[in-house]
């Protein structure tokens, strides 16, 4: 059962550790530490050139030899057309004869088109035609224009499959500015403070996400701190109007974690955001969206906060592993940060939290006893080679490599090996693969609350080339 003396201790911590300023980044690393770092991986010497991962996925356990689930990517795109079946040929038959029928009675612009050109657009959609779709989507767009009026809430539908049918043609421009008109029919519709608007709010900061995440535009910065915003108003409005026991209030406090740690690792983009002229679109959003505007976006402070309020709200409950949890992933955003007192006092008290349950082994051993790649916040595959920009993972090549590896105390990658079949087609990829793990920090494996060093970690990762 849940133990308010844990509770109260773990709470002495977590309030003693906010006011801890650790911005030493020691280098503990041995003479014999740092040539362990550099990777068994050699690289073919011909003047052929082959290509290099540019993304890779979360590393996932290889356990007992059962091969690791990945989550599958969506590969829609404009190419994979589908054999339209004989049903869908008749609907289309059928639709299309109906909006001539509508046309002779009503005229061009008349209001049923709406319905019936969306529904064509569906259809197609459904076929992979998405250049057809688009234009019968643009058509409904129109006449519901003329019919209820510029930027109406009716057109919330047709503009989300427009958005549809440009992300599977990888028309990332087009995408953007689909994704920015529906916010503002939305906003201009319910408001900064309606209920109503959390959606609109959660969808447009993933976007900002995914566009900094595949490096559209040339204000990367900008997609961080509109995300990081949004994410903000939309927890913020979910609490108010809901409670934070709400489904959605934890994802959303992860959100800000997400967007805070590519705060935290782009300085330079954040740097820019200086400039007046992305001072006042920022302050246009956030007064759009009844938010603070901080000078800057935070990284490190914004993720610590989001992490605090998790921990404060599962202090609430009565799941004594989800609270150790919680307390886990914030001591995982101290390590990232090399604040590894701060890190190491509170994987102790999310351990000790545990020692007092019945089945407390089982329970520490099931969130301690393997290393776990961090931060957890990270969802999408992460670039590792800027040649990538412009474009994702699902239009490149897959492939996986297993590794493995020596895991420090403090959650630093050492001695990587190569355990897949190498040959001269993945030789490149695989050492690009090896070297970005090395960017990676894993949760250490702790025995009686203290990080220890494991060696022989194998882990599989699945890349994009």
């Amino acid at each position: 059962m849940f133990d308010s003396k844990n509770a109260n201790f773990i709470v002495w911590v977590l309030s003693a550790w906010l006011v801890l300023g650790e911005t030493a980044r020691g280098q503990e690393a041995s003479a014999t530490e740092q040539a362990d770092e550099v990777l068994q991986l050699a690289e073919p010497v011909s003047g052929r050139t082959l290509p290099r991962a540019v993304f890779i996925d979360l590393p996932q356990p290889i356990i007992d030899d059962q091969d690791p689930v990945f989550p599958a990517l969506d590969r829609n795109t404009a190419a994979s057309m589908y054999a339209p079946s004989d049903q869908q040929e008749q609907t289309l038959l059928e639709y299309r004869d109906l909006v001539e029928r509508t046309e002779n009675a009503g005229g061009a612009w008349s209001p049923d088109l709406v319905e019936q050109l969306a529904a064509i657009g569906n259809v197609q959609q459904s076929q992979g035609d998405h250049l057809a779709a688009l234009r019968s989507f643009d058509r409904a767009m129109h006449v519901s224009r003329v019919n209820a009026g510029l930027n109406t809430i009716d057109q919330i539908p047709i503009v989300q499959n427009i958005i549809n049918s440009y992300s599977a043609l990888a028309q990332w421009a087009e995408v953007d500015q689909y994704h920015s008109y529906l916010f503002y029919i939305q906003q201009r519709t319910y408001g900064p403070n309606d209920p109503r608007i959390i959606p609109a709010l959660q969808q447009l900061g993933d976007w900002n996400m995914q566009a900094f995440g595949i490096g559209l535009g040339d204000t990367l910065g900008l997609r961080l701190s509109a995300a990081q915003l949004l994410f903000s108003a939309a927890a913020r409005l979910v609490e108010f109007h809901y409670g934070r026991s709400d489904a959605r209030y934890i994802p959303y406090l992860r959100n800000i974690v997400r967007s805070a740690y590519q705060v935290a690792r782009n300085p330079q983009l954040i740097s820019e955001l200086g400039n007046s002229e992305f001072r006042g679109d920022r302050a246009v959003l956030a007064a759009m969206i009844n938010e603070r505007l901080p000078s800057q976006p935070a990284g490190f402070i914004a993720g610590e906060k989001a992490l605090r309020s998790i921990i404060s709200f599962r202090q609430e409950q009565e799941d004594v592993y989800a609270l150790a949890e919680s307390i886990a992933e914030l001591a995982d955003w101290y390590l990232l940060y090399a604040q590894r007192r701060a890190a190491n006092e509170l994987y102790l008290s999310a351990w000790q939290l545990l020692a007092d349950e019945e089945n407390s082994e089982a329970l520490q051993q099931s969130l301690f006893g393997t290393v776990v790649a961090i931060p957890l916040i990270i969802t999408e595959p992460r670039m590792v080679d800027r040649r990538a920009l412009g474009k994702g993972p699902e239009s490149l090549t897959e492939g996986y490599v297993d590794l493995s590896f020596t895991v420090t105390r403090n959650g630093s990658v050492r001695k990587v090996s190569v355990l897949s079949d190498e040959n001269s087609q993945n030789i490149i990829q695989f050492g690009s693969v090896g070297r970005a793990l090395r960017s990676f920090v894993f949760r250490p494996v702790l025995e009686d609350g203290v990080p220890v060093a494991t060696e022989d970690n194998r882990f599989r990762i699945r890349y994009w080339y």
